[in-house]
């Protein structure tokens, strides 16, 4: 998300310029990409030409309806991991009212995902259809699979009134993914465009990383920690400068909690 503006080919130079080794990759990323030309043996070419692998797949967004076009972008989603080995493909529920009870809903794709080798973790919004990390960690305790976990967002977290002591409450294994980027001092009055366009570097604002990845450092089932820093400011830069700067942040956030690479 962070080199969303980047076509496909000038994100992954970024992000290995930069020392990461992986990146997260949207539905819409690889969408485009197709509409370019990429086939999938070369996109998995270009990642491995640069010694990267695609951490997880976004977004499992529309599993809250019955319909066919759910059920499409389902199925392209978990093609998307299979393709590029990716071990998790997230979920939530950013845009709809539900139209299903979500518990079973939540349930299937875990067993889907169980067959698959992959995980599902669940990522709760201060809009959309799962609002709480309490409502989060009941799906994930409802479904009680292997795949079934929450996605820790550093911003979610911030804006939805959580702390390091609501984190560091939870079980070992309930989290899988964890997603840090900072807030700005006032929210807009928007949270979903503040979401997606506003979002600052790590360091940059007031949410609690530090405390929060401390809170984090007994998780045994962590499959992803990424930088995810949706700015529209960030949009407009360079993308190798981005990315650099991003690893930074992410680094000093990581030295802050405690982490060892």
């Amino acid at each position: 998300m962070t080199l969303r503006s980047c076509e496909l080919g000038d994100r992954v130079r970024a992000a290995a310029a930069a020392g990461f080794d992986a990146i997260g990759l949207r539905v819409d990323d690889y969408l485009r990409a197709r509409s370019q030309g990429w086939t999938d043996e070369e996109m998995r070419d270009l990642l491995a030409g640069h010694g990267l692998r695609v951490s997880e797949v976004e977004l499992l967004r529309s599993w809250g309806r019955p319909d066919e076009a759910a059920r499409r972008e389902e199925d392209l989603v978990f093609h998307i991991a299979a393709v590029f080995g990716a071990r998790s493909v997230n979920a939530g529920l950013p845009d709809i009212e539900p139209e299903v009870d979500l518990a079973p809903e939540y349930a299937r794709l875990c067993r889907r995902a169980d067959a698959a080798g992959v995980v599902v973790p669940l990522e709760f919004m201060p809009y959309g259809a799962i609002p709480s990390l309490d409502r989060a960690l009941h799906l994930v305790e409802s479904a009680g699979r292997p795949s079934a976990g929450l996605l820790i967002d550093t911003w979610h977290c911030h804006r939805t009134g959580l702390g390091a002591e609501d984190i560091a409450a939870l079980a070992p294994d309930a989290v899988l993914s964890v997603q840090i980027c900072d807030t700005r001092p006032d929210p807009h009055p928007d949270p979903r465009h503040e979401a997606r366009h506003l979002r600052l570097l790590p360091g940059e604002g007031t949410a609690d990383i530090h405390g929060i990845l401390r809170a984090l450092l007994p998780a045994r089932r962590l499959e992803s920690v990424a930088v995810e820093v949706m700015s529209d400011e960030l949009d407009a830069m360079d993308g190798a400068s981005v990315a650099q700067q991003a690893r930074v942040a992410l680094d000093k956030s990581l030295a802050g909690g405690g982490w060892t690479r």
